[in-house]
């Protein structure tokens, strides 16, 4: 398969590159001070590349360059490649290992990664949560985010696998999950002042919270874990500390998953087909229902869905081309897509359980969404305009921002100018 090789060749080349940063996991919980790089304590400078980032002509050079290569997975690793090799003397990295839970509730080792800028004193953390990704080699533990970028504006900067990535990758990915997600962002914020007090770093206990499409949605359900717990710790009642949400920036979120099932069943289209296995058999793991490949899936998908899928040596472009269709028709049962039939019915009662919408959130917002969307619907935003509760700290940044993948260009330069 040329299109796979290529990518592998990318991403053996791109992890090469970072790997002079470290070559194993640090363990977290408890903290392993043996296994951790050393930082120097000194300013490298950088006035030329975060005067750049605080500009417009480097977001629109990056813009066009993707658009000209139709965002492929190749185009993305080039720009991250650029990326490192810009901004790297100014933050140490490592990918981290720590505790979470399973959404079953059970105890998991799960991994992420960690962006320390070698300046001390800290402007605060960001947790920065990913988009959809099916590649194992793509999460931020194995790869270089742009998230990276915030280092430059003086934060920590943390980024969790999530479950079924990393060194949790032989487990199901609970796709829309949220407890699940926010659970493991938590849990790696939980880790963070002993890691941050062995380095001398001084910091504040308000945090940012920030994600694009999956991302986004978790990054709400994130300040919502939070909001709700924050005077009880998650994962240890005696040590954790209490947080605070400075500002939440989530872009284009499915936060209303059943919602968006309604809307591409009606529509008889997904924007990106790889995600309907992921829905269908993520939730299904996670709420232990036991659901058989058959009774949702037609053929390609149905014959395939252990190699696409299951190996997570694929990456969402990849699965869809070789998903062949973005209709749904095509791709599921009609059971399945019908509300009337028990299986579709317990699919929605699950994607209801997994909604944000409605959530009455205390923390300073900022919500952004293309009204070119191709891929999140954006009933998903405005639903969750209707039901949220109109406050001043609250903005909605609702425009032509082009497609899903287009939008998210401007989105992650909104809010690293904004920090």
């Amino acid at each position: 398969m040329k299109h796979k090789s290529t990518f592998f060749i990318f991403t053996f080349a791109f992890c090469a590159t970072i790997a002079l940063q470290a070559n194993d996991y640090v363990m977290l919980t408890p903290l392993d001070t043996a296994a951790l790089p050393a930082i120097p304590n000194k300013d490298c400078g950088g006035n030329i590349v975060r005067s750049a980032l605080d500009g417009n002509a480097m977001w629109q050079h990056t813009l066009k360059q993707l658009q000209r290569e139709h965002f492929s997975d190749e185009s993305v690793y080039k720009l991250m490649v650029k990326l490192y090799r810009n901004t790297h003397k100014h933050y140490v990295t490592f990918p981290v290992a720590y505790w979470s839970r399973t959404p079953q509730g059970d105890s998991l080792l799960v991994s992420g990664r960690v962006y320390l800028p070698k300046q001390r004193n800290l402007k605060g953390i960001v947790i920065a949560n990913h988009y959809t990704m099916t590649s194992d080699v793509e999460v931020p533990s194995n790869m270089l985010s742009m998230e990276s970028i915030f280092t430059m504006k003086g934060y920590a900067v943390i980024m969790p696998d999530y479950v079924g990535y990393g060194l949790s990758r032989n487990e199901v990915h609970p796709y829309l999950h949220w407890r699940s997600a926010a659970q493991t962002a938590v849990d790696m914020l939980n880790c963070m002042p002993d890691l941050l007090n062995y380095y001398g770093y001084s910091y504040p206990i308000d945090v940012v919270v920030a994600g694009y499409s999956q991302g986004g949605a978790v990054a709400l359900g994130v300040a919502r874990m939070i909001e709700e717990n924050y005077d009880t710790p998650i994962v240890n009642k005696d040590a954790a500390p209490v947080w605070t949400i400075r500002k939440l920036y989530a872009g284009a979120g499915p936060y209303d998953p059943a919602a968006t099932y309604d809307y591409c069943v009606e529509k008889d289209t997904m924007g990106s087909p790889a995600a309907i296995p992921l829905i269908v058999m993520g939730l299904g793991d996670a709420y232990e229902l036991g659901f058989d490949l058959e009774d949702f899936f037609l053929e390609p998908l149905l014959s395939n869905y252990d190699e696409w899928i299951a190996t997570k040596d694929f990456t969402v472009s990849q699965i869809n081309d070789q998903m062949g269709s973005t209709c749904m028709s095509k791709l599921m049962t009609a059971e399945s897509l019908n509300r009337n039939q028990p299986i579709a019915e317990m699919l929605y009662k699950v994607l209801a359980w997994n909604s944000n919408v409605g959530y009455d959130l205390q923390a300073p917002a900022y919500f952004f969404h293309s009204l070119d969307d191709d891929v999140v619907p954006l009933i998903n935003s405005t639903n969750l305009m209707a039901q949220m509760s109109d406050e001043k700290y609250i903005r909605y940044d609702i425009g032509h921002y082009g497609s899903h993948m287009e939008a998210s260009v401007p989105f992650m330069k909104h809010v690293y100018q904004d920090l």
